[in-house]
């Protein structure tokens, strides 16, 4: 073979070379910048709940102790709608990106503050018919339901917070081991 075929073939593989690290490159960094920002975004609208989640659960206190006492102080209850989660609506087709973990964790989480709402609404629309002993299982599954969402909903802000302040490392074989550098 003379040269400039050597050189031209040398040069065709570096360009696919770069063009395939360069592919694969942006698609890693893309795949990070969804990831980050979707956990940054669940971790605020759930970092939202955190401060009302004491409030409803006294106020779920005092449902119960009326009711037990049967005379439930239910003056407080208008009917409503149901209140959305438009981050987790909108991005229930991307939640993968999170990681199995965070992943199960979120759906648990919106899953029992949805159950929440549910049982809060029929409450809230139906107490007129209920006994006080109605009133009461369904403020205490109220209640449950809220535990449920607060107690793993803490470690999962935990778990979004910290994805979303990630650095970039791109996903090679030899990924790990540019993590242990830290540029």
């Amino acid at each position: 073979m003379s040269d400039p075929v050597i050189v031209a073939f040398i040069a065709g593989a570096v360009a696919f070379g770069v063009a395939y690290i360069n592919s694969v490159l942006s698609e890693s960094y893309r795949r990070f910048r969804d990831r980050t920002t979707l956990a940054a975004s669940l971790a605020g609208e759930l970092g939202a709940y955190e401060n009302a989640w004491p409030i409803l659960t006294e106020m779920l206190d005092q449902l119960i102790e009326g009711a037990e006492a049967d005379s439930p102080a239910l003056g407080f209850l208008r009917p409503m709608e149901r209140p959305k989660d438009f981050i987790y609506e909108k991005s229930v087709e991307r939640l993968g990106l999170l990681g199995a973990s965070a992943c199960e964790s979120v759906v648990y989480v919106y899953s029992n503050i949805n159950a929440f709402r549910q049982a809060f609404e029929i409450i809230a629309r139906e107490h007129k018919e209920m006994s006080p002993l109605e009133i009461q299982s369904r403020a205490k599954g109220c209640q449950a339901a809220l535990q449920r969402a607060a107690t793993r909903g803490e470690v999962l802000l935990n778990s979004l917070r910290r994805i979303s302040n990630a650095k970039f490392v791109p996903d090679w074989p030899w990924s790990p081991w540019l993590a242990l550098l830290r540029w």
